[in-house]
């Protein structure tokens, strides 16, 4: 990893997020709020399926509870 790559990480993990989530505004929290969750009633990530894959008593909206459907078909 470049020095360039190791700094925009820096900044992001200890100077960026910390204060947006300290002093960010309510508003833009709230959109972000309903951003991901709009994100998860459409179909989600990656990441949201694979936290499903292992944790599908977390599957709250149809899409989720077919797709762990699916899955179990998979392991079995």
């Amino acid at each position: 990893m470049d020095w360039k790559t190791r700094i925009e990480y820096w900044w992001w993990n200890y100077v960026h997020f910390p204060l947006w989530h300290r002093f960010g505004s309510k508003k833009s929290k709230e959109e972000t709020r309903k951003a991901l969750h709009k994100r998860r009633k459409e179909g989600g990530c990656s990441s949201w399926r694979n936290y499903l894959k292992d944790h599908p008593e977390a599957a709250k909206y149809d899409w989720e509870k077919e797709f762990v459907k699916e899955n179990k078909g998979e392991k079995e």
